[in-house]
């Protein structure tokens, strides 16, 4: 059995928080590896918010963990 590794994820997309393509190697190469994954959040205010439509950072907060 693989030991349980943790994996910190954040945010929204690459433009504030977590890339789609880095946090899905980092589970797949853990995985293979045999690893219990598990993927965490911190549960806090994420100030920089960015609509990805535009790029352009919104004027409001989001929960990182939500």
């Amino acid at each position: 059995m693989g030991k349980n590794i943790g994996v910190l994820l954040a945010g929204c997309g690459v433009f504030d928080g977590s890339e789609l393509h880095e946090a899905i190697i980092t589970l797949l190469a853990l995985d293979r590896k045999g690893a219990k994954i598990v993927c965490m959040a911190p549960d806090m205010d994420q100030y920089h918010v960015i609509n990805h439509l535009t790029q352009q950072e919104m004027n409001e907060k989001r929960n990182v963990l939500v």
